[in-house]
């Protein structure tokens, strides 16, 4: 067990969830085919006890509370934890009754007609201000250092069905 793995907290904290950022947006493969990135970041270091390591151990946290993986292993399938109800998106994680919400716009409609969502979880803080360029070159560099992970997460009908879910 590393100094960071000891600082991950068993699930992550209210106050954690609260202060994530969320990145929607929608995009289409190589042949065409629509699908729906979300990234979420931690903001940058706003207190003296938010160190680079313990940024890490609360995004690490996030990541297993949603099932996800190294960019370079295989895309693991985080089951159905995710709704849209009266236009926000909720977001299940495992461990905790507490969900991530944000406002779902055409976003919301979108995934509930593709029926998944592609979660990103980047371990080093980001800006809630940056945008286009700044948020590519994270993606790309966190993907390329190993400290981006991803989940497939299945949207499902109705919100009581992603607080009800089976998966642990």
């Amino acid at each position: 067990m590393t100094a960071v793995d000891r600082l991950a907290p068993a699930v992550p904290t209210p106050g954690l969830i609260a202060s994530l950022g969320v990145r929607p947006w929608v995009d289409r493969t190589n042949d065409g085919e629509g699908f729906a990135p979300m990234l979420i970041t931690h903001p940058p270091a706003r207190r003296d006890a938010d160190t680079a390591a313990t940024i890490e151990a609360r995004m690490r946290s996030v990541a297993h509370a949603l099932g996800a993986a190294p960019a370079h292993e295989t895309l693991p399938d985080a089951g159905e934890r995710i709704a849209v109800h009266n236009g926000v998106m909720l977001l299940r994680l495992d461990g905790t009754p507490h969900t991530l919400t944000t406002r779902a716009g055409n976003w919301g409609r979108v995934i509930t007609e593709i029926g998944h969502v592609l979660l990103a979880v980047g371990l080093d803080p980001l800006s809630p201000a940056a945008v286009g360029p700044e948020v590519d070159e994270y993606l790309v560099s966190s993907a390329k250092s190993g400290r981006l992970y991803f989940a497939a997460a299945t949207v499902a009908d109705s919100a009581r069905r992603i607080h009800t879910g089976s998966h642990p």
